[in-house]
Protein backbone atom coordinates (compact mmCIF):
# COMPACT_ATOMS: atom_id res chain seq x y z
CA UNK A 1 0.00 0.00 0.00
CA UNK A 2 2.55 2.64 1.00
CA UNK A 3 4.19 1.83 -2.44
CA UNK A 4 1.30 2.38 -4.49
CA UNK A 5 0.28 5.62 -2.67
CA UNK A 6 4.59 6.82 -3.38
CA UNK A 7 3.66 5.84 -7.02
CA UNK A 8 0.52 7.91 -7.04
CA UNK A 9 1.99 10.76 -5.70
CA UNK A 10 4.85 11.02 -8.25
CA UNK A 11 1.72 10.32 -10.85
CA UNK A 12 -0.43 13.33 -9.05
CA UNK A 13 2.69 15.52 -9.18
CA UNK A 14 3.68 14.85 -13.23
CA UNK A 15 0.19 16.12 -13.36
CA UNK A 16 1.02 18.96 -11.69
CA UNK A 17 3.90 19.59 -13.85
CA UNK A 18 1.82 18.98 -16.88
CA UNK A 19 -0.87 21.19 -15.45
CA UNK A 20 -0.87 23.48 -18.77
CA UNK A 21 -1.37 20.09 -20.85
CA UNK A 22 -3.86 18.78 -18.18
CA UNK A 23 -5.92 21.97 -18.00
CA UNK A 24 -9.12 20.49 -19.95
CA UNK A 25 -9.11 17.44 -17.74
CA UNK A 26 -10.65 20.38 -15.40
CA UNK A 27 -12.03 22.28 -17.20
CA UNK A 28 -13.88 20.22 -20.00
CA UNK A 29 -16.73 18.52 -17.75
CA UNK A 30 -18.32 21.84 -16.13
CA UNK A 31 -18.08 22.88 -19.72
CA UNK A 32 -20.60 20.49 -21.29
CA UNK A 33 -22.63 20.83 -17.98
CA UNK A 34 -22.09 25.07 -18.26
CA UNK A 35 -23.01 25.68 -21.99
CA UNK A 36 -24.01 22.50 -23.62
CA UNK A 37 -26.60 21.00 -21.09
CA UNK A 38 -28.29 24.24 -20.29
CA UNK A 39 -28.46 24.84 -23.84
CA UNK A 40 -30.57 21.74 -24.79
CA UNK A 41 -32.22 22.24 -21.66
CA UNK A 42 -34.36 25.19 -23.24
CA UNK A 43 -35.10 22.88 -26.29
CA UNK A 44 -36.39 19.73 -24.39
CA UNK A 45 -38.64 22.84 -22.56
CA UNK A 46 -39.42 20.90 -18.83
CA UNK A 47 -40.24 17.81 -20.68
CA UNK A 48 -39.66 14.84 -18.31
CA UNK A 49 -36.52 12.45 -20.66
CA UNK A 50 -37.03 8.61 -19.39
CA UNK A 51 -39.14 9.55 -16.73
CA UNK A 52 -36.75 12.34 -15.20
CA UNK A 53 -36.02 16.08 -15.47
CA UNK A 54 -33.59 16.62 -18.51
CA UNK A 55 -30.97 18.41 -15.26
CA UNK A 56 -30.92 14.85 -13.87
CA UNK A 57 -30.94 12.78 -16.70
CA UNK A 58 -28.03 14.53 -18.35
CA UNK A 59 -26.40 15.33 -14.88
CA UNK A 60 -25.43 11.29 -15.45
CA UNK A 61 -24.28 11.73 -18.83
CA UNK A 62 -21.64 14.63 -18.01
CA UNK A 63 -20.36 12.41 -14.89
CA UNK A 64 -19.88 9.15 -17.32
CA UNK A 65 -18.14 11.52 -19.89
CA UNK A 66 -15.63 12.05 -17.34
CA UNK A 67 -15.34 8.11 -16.52
CA UNK A 68 -14.32 7.78 -20.80
CA UNK A 69 -12.14 10.15 -20.61
CA UNK A 70 -10.60 8.99 -17.58
CA UNK A 71 -9.91 5.74 -19.37
CA UNK A 72 -8.18 7.64 -22.50
CA UNK A 73 -6.15 9.44 -20.30
CA UNK A 74 -5.24 6.67 -18.00
CA UNK A 75 -4.52 4.45 -20.92
CA UNK A 76 -2.05 7.17 -22.04
CA UNK A 77 -0.86 7.68 -18.66
CA UNK A 78 0.11 3.90 -18.58
CA UNK A 79 1.47 4.03 -22.44
CA UNK A 80 3.84 7.04 -21.46
CA UNK A 81 5.10 5.51 -18.07
CA UNK A 82 6.20 2.47 -19.89
CA UNK A 83 8.55 4.43 -21.66
CA UNK A 84 9.80 6.46 -19.36
CA UNK A 85 7.48 7.53 -16.71
CA UNK A 86 7.03 6.43 -12.83
CA UNK A 87 6.79 2.70 -14.71
CA UNK A 88 10.45 2.75 -15.79
CA UNK A 89 11.03 3.75 -12.18
CA UNK A 90 9.01 1.23 -10.72
CA UNK A 91 10.41 -1.74 -12.58
CA UNK A 92 14.01 -0.59 -11.47
CA UNK A 93 12.77 -0.99 -7.52
CA UNK A 94 11.15 -4.27 -8.67
CA UNK A 95 7.46 -2.87 -7.89
CA UNK A 96 5.14 -5.53 -8.36
CA UNK A 97 1.91 -5.13 -11.59
CA UNK A 98 -0.56 -4.67 -8.57
CA UNK A 99 1.32 -1.88 -6.79
CA UNK A 100 1.67 -0.05 -10.13
CA UNK A 101 -1.53 -0.40 -11.10
CA UNK A 102 -2.83 0.50 -7.47
CA UNK A 103 -0.52 3.98 -8.14
CA UNK A 104 -2.77 4.53 -10.79
CA UNK A 105 -6.11 3.80 -9.95
CA UNK A 106 -5.11 5.89 -6.71
CA UNK A 107 -3.63 9.18 -8.94
CA UNK A 108 -6.78 9.01 -11.69
CA UNK A 109 -9.23 8.27 -9.25
CA UNK A 110 -8.25 11.60 -7.29
CA UNK A 111 -8.32 13.84 -10.49
CA UNK A 112 -11.68 12.31 -11.75
CA UNK A 113 -13.45 12.56 -8.39
CA UNK A 114 -12.24 16.08 -7.81
CA UNK A 115 -14.06 16.54 -11.35
CA UNK A 116 -16.83 14.99 -9.92
CA UNK A 117 -17.22 16.78 -7.17
CA UNK A 118 -17.13 20.54 -9.62
CA UNK A 119 -19.89 19.39 -11.56
CA UNK A 120 -21.93 17.92 -8.17
CA UNK A 121 -21.48 21.81 -6.77
CA UNK A 122 -22.25 23.38 -10.37
CA UNK A 123 -25.15 21.85 -10.26
CA UNK A 124 -26.40 22.79 -6.92
CA UNK A 125 -25.03 26.72 -7.99
CA UNK A 126 -27.30 27.10 -10.43
CA UNK A 127 -30.15 26.01 -8.67
CA UNK A 128 -30.65 23.09 -10.21
CA UNK A 129 -30.10 20.03 -7.64
CA UNK A 130 -31.32 17.97 -5.34
CA UNK A 131 -28.38 17.33 -2.90
CA UNK A 132 -29.02 14.15 -1.72
CA UNK A 133 -29.93 12.45 -5.11
CA UNK A 134 -26.67 14.74 -6.46
CA UNK A 135 -24.22 13.20 -4.13
CA UNK A 136 -25.55 9.22 -4.65
CA UNK A 137 -25.32 9.75 -8.35
CA UNK A 138 -21.85 11.39 -8.02
CA UNK A 139 -20.63 8.51 -5.86
CA UNK A 140 -21.96 6.07 -8.31
CA UNK A 141 -19.69 7.43 -10.95
CA UNK A 142 -16.66 7.47 -8.64
CA UNK A 143 -17.04 3.52 -9.15
CA UNK A 144 -17.62 4.00 -12.58
CA UNK A 145 -14.55 5.78 -12.70
CA UNK A 146 -12.61 3.23 -10.76
CA UNK A 147 -13.80 0.55 -13.76
CA UNK A 148 -12.63 2.89 -15.94
CA UNK A 149 -9.39 3.54 -14.91
CA UNK A 150 -8.73 -0.40 -14.65
CA UNK A 151 -9.47 -0.52 -18.09
CA UNK A 152 -7.39 2.29 -19.08
CA UNK A 153 -4.55 0.10 -17.40
CA UNK A 154 -5.45 -3.05 -19.49
CA UNK A 155 -5.74 -1.35 -22.29
CA UNK A 156 -2.12 0.69 -21.86
CA UNK A 157 0.18 -2.48 -21.51
CA UNK A 158 -1.03 -3.48 -25.19
CA UNK A 159 0.21 -0.23 -26.50
CA UNK A 160 4.12 0.72 -27.75
CA UNK A 161 3.41 3.78 -29.32
CA UNK A 162 2.51 7.71 -29.13
CA UNK A 163 0.36 6.87 -32.94
CA UNK A 164 -1.56 4.29 -31.53
CA UNK A 165 -2.54 5.84 -28.41
CA UNK A 166 -3.72 8.32 -30.09
CA UNK A 167 -5.68 6.58 -32.85
CA UNK A 168 -7.17 4.56 -30.16
CA UNK A 169 -8.32 7.65 -28.48
CA UNK A 170 -9.48 9.73 -31.86
CA UNK A 171 -11.34 5.99 -33.04
CA UNK A 172 -13.08 5.22 -29.81
CA UNK A 173 -13.50 8.29 -27.26
CA UNK A 174 -16.32 9.82 -29.67
CA UNK A 175 -18.51 6.78 -30.78
CA UNK A 176 -18.51 5.70 -26.99
CA UNK A 177 -20.05 8.87 -26.02
CA UNK A 178 -22.65 9.51 -29.06
CA UNK A 179 -23.78 5.53 -28.75
CA UNK A 180 -24.98 5.45 -24.91
CA UNK A 181 -27.86 7.14 -23.78
CA UNK A 182 -25.73 10.32 -21.64
CA UNK A 183 -27.35 13.06 -23.52
CA UNK A 184 -30.32 11.72 -24.73
CA UNK A 185 -32.79 8.91 -24.84
CA UNK A 186 -32.68 5.77 -27.21
CA UNK A 187 -36.28 5.75 -27.53
CA UNK A 188 -36.77 6.56 -31.24
CA UNK A 189 -33.44 6.23 -31.86
CA UNK A 190 -32.55 4.36 -35.51
CA UNK A 191 -31.69 1.00 -34.81
CA UNK A 192 -28.14 0.84 -35.49
CA UNK A 193 -27.68 3.14 -32.83
CA UNK A 194 -29.68 1.05 -30.45
CA UNK A 195 -27.42 -1.88 -31.25
CA UNK A 196 -24.46 0.00 -30.74
CA UNK A 197 -25.71 1.00 -27.55
CA UNK A 198 -26.58 -2.58 -26.32
CA UNK A 199 -23.31 -3.71 -26.66
CA UNK A 200 -21.80 -0.27 -25.84
CA UNK A 201 -20.44 -0.62 -21.63
CA UNK A 202 -20.86 3.20 -20.92
CA UNK A 203 -24.91 2.46 -21.63
CA UNK A 204 -25.05 0.51 -18.58
CA UNK A 205 -22.68 2.87 -16.89
CA UNK A 206 -24.80 5.58 -17.09
CA UNK A 207 -27.65 3.55 -16.30
CA UNK A 208 -26.53 3.04 -13.20
CA UNK A 209 -25.52 6.24 -12.13
CA UNK A 210 -28.79 7.47 -13.16
CA UNK A 211 -30.60 5.29 -10.69
CA UNK A 212 -31.20 7.12 -8.00
CA UNK A 213 -33.44 9.51 -9.88
CA UNK A 214 -35.39 6.29 -11.36
CA UNK A 215 -37.99 4.40 -10.32
CA UNK A 216 -36.96 1.06 -10.97
CA UNK A 217 -34.28 -1.12 -9.17
CA UNK A 218 -31.18 -1.03 -12.34
CA UNK A 219 -31.34 -5.08 -12.77
CA UNK A 220 -29.88 -4.14 -16.25
CA UNK A 221 -27.47 -1.81 -15.43
CA UNK A 222 -26.14 -3.73 -12.50
CA UNK A 223 -25.79 -6.76 -14.88
CA UNK A 224 -24.32 -4.86 -17.64
CA UNK A 225 -21.85 -3.46 -15.39
CA UNK A 226 -20.59 -6.44 -14.13
CA UNK A 227 -20.09 -8.29 -17.25
CA UNK A 228 -17.74 -5.22 -17.94
CA UNK A 229 -15.68 -5.68 -15.17
CA UNK A 230 -15.38 -9.33 -15.77
CA UNK A 231 -14.13 -7.97 -18.96
CA UNK A 232 -11.90 -6.04 -17.70
CA UNK A 233 -10.38 -8.20 -15.05
CA UNK A 234 -9.65 -10.54 -18.02
CA UNK A 235 -7.40 -8.13 -20.01
CA UNK A 236 -5.98 -7.09 -16.43
CA UNK A 237 -4.44 -10.85 -15.73
CA UNK A 238 -3.65 -10.40 -19.73
CA UNK A 239 -1.82 -7.10 -19.11
CA UNK A 240 0.13 -9.10 -15.85
CA UNK A 241 1.56 -11.48 -18.50
CA UNK A 242 3.40 -8.11 -20.01
CA UNK A 243 4.11 -6.30 -16.81
CA UNK A 244 7.95 -6.82 -17.52
CA UNK A 245 7.72 -5.43 -21.02
CA UNK A 246 8.72 -1.89 -21.96
CA UNK A 247 7.26 -0.11 -24.63
CA UNK A 248 9.53 -0.72 -27.76
CA UNK A 249 8.62 3.24 -29.40
CA UNK A 250 12.15 4.70 -30.97
CA UNK A 251 11.20 7.89 -30.98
Amino acid sequence: MKTSLTLARFHLLSVWNWRTSHLSRVIEAPAYFLFMVTGLDTLVAGTRVDGMAYDDFAYAGVLVVIAVRALFWCMGDVANDRKWGVYAVARTTHVSFPQYVGSILAANTVVATVQIAAICVLKQLLGRGSPVQDLRMAGLAVLVCLLTVLTGCALGFGINSYSKRDLMTSLFSLPLVMTAPLFYSLDGLPLFMRVLAAVNPFTYCVLLVRSPAADSFPTQAITGCLAAALLVLGGLYLAAGRHELASNEQG
